[in-house]
Protein backbone atom coordinates (compact mmCIF):
# COMPACT_ATOMS: atom_id res chain seq x y z
CA UNK A 1 0.00 0.00 0.00
CA UNK A 2 2.94 2.14 -0.73
CA UNK A 3 1.40 3.63 -4.13
CA UNK A 4 -0.79 6.53 -4.11
CA UNK A 5 -4.11 6.88 -1.85
CA UNK A 6 -6.52 8.61 -3.44
CA UNK A 7 -9.28 10.42 -2.19
CA UNK A 8 -12.33 11.80 -3.92
CA UNK A 9 -13.90 14.98 -2.60
CA UNK A 10 -16.86 16.69 -3.50
CA UNK A 11 -16.28 20.21 -1.20
CA UNK A 12 -18.89 18.94 1.09
CA UNK A 13 -17.38 18.12 4.97
CA UNK A 14 -19.18 14.67 4.79
CA UNK A 15 -16.77 13.65 1.81
CA UNK A 16 -13.91 15.06 4.49
CA UNK A 17 -14.23 12.32 6.77
CA UNK A 18 -11.94 10.19 5.03
CA UNK A 19 -9.08 12.46 5.30
CA UNK A 20 -7.76 11.44 9.12
CA UNK A 21 -7.47 7.79 7.63
CA UNK A 22 -5.97 8.68 4.42
CA UNK A 23 -3.35 11.04 6.76
CA UNK A 24 -2.62 8.03 8.92
CA UNK A 25 -2.62 5.32 6.36
CA UNK A 26 -0.20 7.57 4.38
CA UNK A 27 1.96 8.41 6.94
CA UNK A 28 2.53 4.83 8.03
CA UNK A 29 2.69 3.22 4.96
CA UNK A 30 4.99 5.96 2.93
CA UNK A 31 1.85 6.53 0.34
CA UNK A 32 1.47 9.36 -1.74
CA UNK A 33 -2.05 11.06 -1.58
CA UNK A 34 -3.75 12.24 -4.25
CA UNK A 35 -6.89 14.57 -3.93
CA UNK A 36 -9.18 14.31 -6.45
CA UNK A 37 -12.48 16.40 -7.28
CA UNK A 38 -14.63 16.39 -10.56
CA UNK A 39 -15.92 18.79 -11.76
CA UNK A 40 -19.69 17.89 -13.91
CA UNK A 41 -19.72 21.33 -15.89
CA UNK A 42 -15.60 21.48 -16.67
CA UNK A 43 -16.15 25.36 -16.74
CA UNK A 44 -12.88 27.23 -15.64
CA UNK A 45 -15.11 28.78 -13.01
CA UNK A 46 -15.62 25.80 -11.43
CA UNK A 47 -12.41 24.25 -11.99
CA UNK A 48 -10.98 27.08 -10.84
CA UNK A 49 -13.19 26.54 -7.45
CA UNK A 50 -12.19 22.92 -6.78
CA UNK A 51 -8.78 23.84 -7.35
CA UNK A 52 -8.30 26.74 -4.58
CA UNK A 53 -10.56 24.08 -2.57
CA UNK A 54 -7.77 21.44 -2.68
CA UNK A 55 -4.87 23.81 -1.92
CA UNK A 56 -6.80 25.00 0.96
CA UNK A 57 -6.99 21.19 2.00
CA UNK A 58 -3.35 20.65 1.40
CA UNK A 59 -2.35 23.31 3.20
CA UNK A 60 -4.51 21.83 6.36
CA UNK A 61 -3.23 18.29 6.01
CA UNK A 62 0.14 19.71 5.85
CA UNK A 63 -0.35 21.38 9.41
CA UNK A 64 -2.08 18.10 11.12
CA UNK A 65 0.75 16.11 9.74
CA UNK A 66 3.84 18.29 11.52
CA UNK A 67 1.43 18.86 14.33
CA UNK A 68 0.71 14.97 14.88
CA UNK A 69 4.29 12.83 13.10
CA UNK A 70 6.80 15.54 13.88
CA UNK A 71 6.72 17.37 10.18
CA UNK A 72 6.39 13.84 8.44
CA UNK A 73 4.92 14.67 4.68
CA UNK A 74 3.79 12.12 2.49
CA UNK A 75 3.35 13.21 -0.80
CA UNK A 76 0.53 14.97 -2.05
CA UNK A 77 -1.07 15.20 -5.25
CA UNK A 78 -3.89 17.88 -6.61
CA UNK A 79 -6.27 16.50 -9.56
CA UNK A 80 -9.00 18.55 -10.34
CA UNK A 81 -11.19 16.34 -13.68
CA UNK A 82 -14.46 17.02 -15.73
CA UNK A 83 -17.12 14.51 -16.37
CA UNK A 84 -18.61 12.19 -14.25
CA UNK A 85 -17.59 11.81 -10.80
CA UNK A 86 -17.81 7.63 -10.21
CA UNK A 87 -15.79 7.27 -13.57
CA UNK A 88 -13.02 10.04 -13.68
CA UNK A 89 -12.53 8.27 -10.56
CA UNK A 90 -12.25 4.56 -11.54
CA UNK A 91 -10.44 5.65 -14.63
CA UNK A 92 -7.77 7.34 -12.51
CA UNK A 93 -7.32 5.16 -10.54
CA UNK A 94 -6.43 2.07 -12.68
CA UNK A 95 -4.44 4.21 -14.69
CA UNK A 96 -2.32 5.65 -12.00
CA UNK A 97 -1.16 2.69 -9.72
CA UNK A 98 -3.35 3.91 -7.21
CA UNK A 99 -2.94 1.12 -3.99
CA UNK A 100 -6.11 2.57 -2.42
CA UNK A 101 -9.51 4.41 -2.59
CA UNK A 102 -10.09 5.72 0.47
CA UNK A 103 -13.94 8.36 0.92
CA UNK A 104 -17.08 8.63 2.24
CA UNK A 105 -20.10 6.74 1.76
CA UNK A 106 -22.43 9.23 3.89
CA UNK A 107 -22.14 11.80 0.96
CA UNK A 108 -26.51 11.47 -0.05
CA UNK A 109 -27.66 14.14 2.88
CA UNK A 110 -24.72 16.52 2.19
CA UNK A 111 -24.64 19.33 0.26
CA UNK A 112 -22.18 19.22 -2.40
CA UNK A 113 -21.48 18.92 -6.42
CA UNK A 114 -21.81 15.68 -6.66
CA UNK A 115 -24.09 13.04 -4.49
CA UNK A 116 -21.03 11.60 -2.92
CA UNK A 117 -23.12 8.68 -1.27
CA UNK A 118 -24.32 7.29 -5.20
CA UNK A 119 -20.66 7.89 -6.30
CA UNK A 120 -19.26 5.79 -3.42
CA UNK A 121 -21.60 2.41 -4.78
CA UNK A 122 -20.84 3.33 -8.52
CA UNK A 123 -17.08 3.45 -8.01
CA UNK A 124 -17.05 0.14 -5.82
CA UNK A 125 -18.71 -1.93 -8.58
CA UNK A 126 -16.63 -0.33 -11.06
CA UNK A 127 -12.79 -0.74 -9.57
CA UNK A 128 -10.42 -2.99 -9.06
CA UNK A 129 -8.74 -1.48 -6.47
CA UNK A 130 -9.40 -2.04 -2.65
CA UNK A 131 -11.98 0.79 -1.15
CA UNK A 132 -12.64 1.97 2.06
CA UNK A 133 -15.83 3.73 2.84
CA UNK A 134 -15.50 6.16 6.20
CA UNK A 135 -19.28 6.50 7.47
CA UNK A 136 -18.57 9.53 9.45
CA UNK A 137 -16.28 11.17 11.08
CA UNK A 138 -13.76 9.96 13.79
CA UNK A 139 -14.02 11.97 17.02
CA UNK A 140 -10.73 13.76 18.05
CA UNK A 141 -9.97 11.80 21.14
CA UNK A 142 -9.31 8.86 18.75
CA UNK A 143 -7.18 10.78 16.31
CA UNK A 144 -5.03 12.14 18.64
CA UNK A 145 -4.46 8.94 20.54
CA UNK A 146 -3.27 7.47 16.90
CA UNK A 147 -6.08 4.19 17.34
CA UNK A 148 -8.60 5.53 14.51
CA UNK A 149 -9.20 1.23 14.02
CA UNK A 150 -8.62 -0.37 17.19
CA UNK A 151 -10.00 -4.10 15.33
CA UNK A 152 -10.38 -5.23 12.09
CA UNK A 153 -13.27 -7.23 11.65
CA UNK A 154 -13.15 -9.90 8.47
CA UNK A 155 -15.70 -12.30 7.90
CA UNK A 156 -14.82 -15.28 6.35
CA UNK A 157 -16.88 -18.20 4.92
CA UNK A 158 -14.18 -20.93 4.06
CA UNK A 159 -13.46 -20.11 0.71
CA UNK A 160 -10.41 -18.51 -1.51
CA UNK A 161 -12.39 -15.64 -2.61
CA UNK A 162 -13.77 -14.52 0.94
CA UNK A 163 -9.72 -14.64 1.73
CA UNK A 164 -9.03 -12.13 -1.08
CA UNK A 165 -9.26 -9.29 1.36
CA UNK A 166 -6.59 -10.27 3.63
CA UNK A 167 -3.36 -9.33 2.14
CA UNK A 168 -4.66 -5.91 2.50
CA UNK A 169 -6.18 -5.97 6.19
CA UNK A 170 -2.83 -7.04 6.97
CA UNK A 171 -1.11 -3.83 5.72
CA UNK A 172 -4.24 -1.80 6.94
CA UNK A 173 -3.95 -3.39 10.39
CA UNK A 174 0.04 -2.41 10.84
CA UNK A 175 -0.43 0.76 9.18
CA UNK A 176 -2.82 1.90 11.63
CA UNK A 177 -1.41 -0.60 14.83
CA UNK A 178 -4.87 -2.96 14.32
CA UNK A 179 -5.77 -6.09 16.21
CA UNK A 180 -7.18 -7.96 13.34
CA UNK A 181 -10.38 -10.10 14.38
CA UNK A 182 -10.87 -13.34 12.07
CA UNK A 183 -14.67 -14.16 11.97
CA UNK A 184 -16.34 -17.40 11.18
CA UNK A 185 -20.08 -17.65 11.54
CA UNK A 186 -21.91 -21.08 11.73
CA UNK A 187 -24.92 -20.95 10.12
CA UNK A 188 -28.27 -21.20 11.20
CA UNK A 189 -29.78 -24.74 9.80
CA UNK A 190 -32.24 -24.66 7.44
CA UNK A 191 -35.63 -25.34 8.69
CA UNK A 192 -37.63 -28.71 7.92
CA UNK A 193 -40.79 -29.92 8.62
CA UNK A 194 -41.40 -32.72 10.91
CA UNK A 195 -43.97 -35.07 10.64
CA UNK A 196 -46.30 -32.95 13.20
CA UNK A 197 -45.90 -30.42 10.18
CA UNK A 198 -43.63 -28.45 12.72
CA UNK A 199 -40.35 -26.39 11.85
CA UNK A 200 -37.66 -27.14 13.60
CA UNK A 201 -33.92 -25.58 13.41
CA UNK A 202 -32.18 -27.10 16.32
CA UNK A 203 -28.47 -28.61 15.85
CA UNK A 204 -27.20 -31.59 18.14
CA UNK A 205 -24.74 -30.36 20.30
CA UNK A 206 -22.11 -32.77 19.01
CA UNK A 207 -22.67 -31.40 15.50
CA UNK A 208 -22.64 -27.75 17.02
CA UNK A 209 -18.70 -28.26 18.19
CA UNK A 210 -17.65 -30.29 15.39
CA UNK A 211 -18.39 -27.24 13.58
CA UNK A 212 -17.09 -25.14 16.26
CA UNK A 213 -13.56 -27.01 15.98
CA UNK A 214 -13.60 -27.22 12.24
CA UNK A 215 -14.02 -23.39 12.02
CA UNK A 216 -11.26 -22.68 14.47
CA UNK A 217 -8.86 -24.56 12.80
CA UNK A 218 -9.82 -23.06 9.75
CA UNK A 219 -9.45 -19.45 11.33
CA UNK A 220 -6.31 -20.10 12.89
CA UNK A 221 -4.80 -21.53 9.58
CA UNK A 222 -5.75 -18.48 7.89
CA UNK A 223 -4.17 -15.98 10.65
CA UNK A 224 -0.94 -17.28 10.88
CA UNK A 225 -0.48 -15.43 7.35
CA UNK A 226 -1.14 -12.67 9.53
CA UNK A 227 0.87 -13.39 12.48
CA UNK A 228 3.88 -14.23 10.91
CA UNK A 229 3.96 -10.39 9.44
CA UNK A 230 3.10 -9.24 13.48
CA UNK A 231 -0.31 -8.59 13.21
CA UNK A 232 -2.38 -9.50 16.39
CA UNK A 233 -5.02 -12.17 15.15
CA UNK A 234 -7.69 -13.33 17.16
CA UNK A 235 -10.51 -15.80 16.48
CA UNK A 236 -13.93 -15.89 16.79
CA UNK A 237 -17.21 -17.59 16.09
CA UNK A 238 -20.67 -16.68 15.56
CA UNK A 239 -24.20 -18.80 15.59
CA UNK A 240 -26.93 -17.78 13.65
CA UNK A 241 -27.48 -15.74 10.79
CA UNK A 242 -24.07 -14.08 9.16
CA UNK A 243 -25.22 -10.45 8.87
CA UNK A 244 -26.84 -10.77 11.68
CA UNK A 245 -23.77 -11.96 14.04
CA UNK A 246 -21.10 -9.60 12.15
CA UNK A 247 -23.42 -6.79 12.48
CA UNK A 248 -23.81 -7.57 16.50
CA UNK A 249 -19.97 -8.51 17.15
CA UNK A 250 -18.85 -5.22 15.16
CA UNK A 251 -21.80 -3.14 17.48
CA UNK A 252 -20.33 -4.68 21.00
CA UNK A 253 -16.43 -5.08 20.47
CA UNK A 254 -15.50 -1.38 19.24
CA UNK A 255 -14.68 -3.12 15.59
CA UNK A 256 -13.24 0.29 13.52
CA UNK A 257 -13.60 -1.56 9.79
CA UNK A 258 -15.00 -4.09 8.57
CA UNK A 259 -12.67 -6.12 5.71
CA UNK A 260 -14.72 -7.85 3.01
CA UNK A 261 -14.13 -9.69 -0.29
CA UNK A 262 -16.33 -9.52 -3.59
CA UNK A 263 -16.54 -11.65 -6.75
CA UNK A 264 -13.80 -10.46 -9.20
CA UNK A 265 -16.33 -10.57 -11.94
CA UNK A 266 -19.49 -9.12 -11.38
CA UNK A 267 -18.11 -6.93 -8.07
CA UNK A 268 -20.95 -5.52 -5.27
CA UNK A 269 -23.48 -7.36 -7.63
CA UNK A 270 -22.92 -10.71 -6.22
CA UNK A 271 -20.92 -11.29 -3.07
CA UNK A 272 -18.66 -14.41 -1.54
CA UNK A 273 -21.18 -14.17 1.13
CA UNK A 274 -24.26 -13.25 -1.28
CA UNK A 275 -26.36 -11.17 0.69
CA UNK A 276 -25.15 -11.43 4.08
CA UNK A 277 -21.99 -8.72 2.59
CA UNK A 278 -24.78 -6.54 0.85
CA UNK A 279 -26.67 -6.04 3.98
CA UNK A 280 -22.83 -5.48 6.02
CA UNK A 281 -22.34 -2.82 3.48
CA UNK A 282 -25.44 -0.92 3.85
CA UNK A 283 -26.10 -1.45 7.70
CA UNK A 284 -24.46 0.14 10.61
CA UNK A 285 -21.72 2.93 11.01
CA UNK A 286 -18.25 0.89 10.77
CA UNK A 287 -15.57 1.87 8.23
CA UNK A 288 -15.93 -1.30 5.30
CA UNK A 289 -13.09 -2.53 3.55
CA UNK A 290 -13.83 -4.18 0.29
CA UNK A 291 -11.43 -6.19 -1.91
CA UNK A 292 -12.27 -7.02 -5.25
CA UNK A 293 -11.17 -11.03 -5.69
CA UNK A 294 -8.87 -11.61 -8.50
CA UNK A 295 -10.13 -14.72 -9.53
CA UNK A 296 -13.55 -16.79 -8.49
Amino acid sequence: MNGKILVPLDGSKVAECALPYVENIAVKTDGEIVLLSVSATGSPETNHIFQSYLEHLTEQIERRLKERWNGQKPPQHLEVHSGKAAEEIVRYADENNVSLIVMSSRGLSARGPWALGSVAGKVVRGTRKPVLLVRGQPGNATIQQDRLVKRILVPLDGSPTGESAIPCTGMMAKALDSEVVLFHVVRQPAPWVGLEGGMSYTMSLEEEEGRKAYAIAYLEKVGKQLEDEGVKVTCKIGFGFPADEILDYAKANAVGLIAMSSHGRSGIRRWVLGSVTAKVLNSGDTAVLIVRASKE
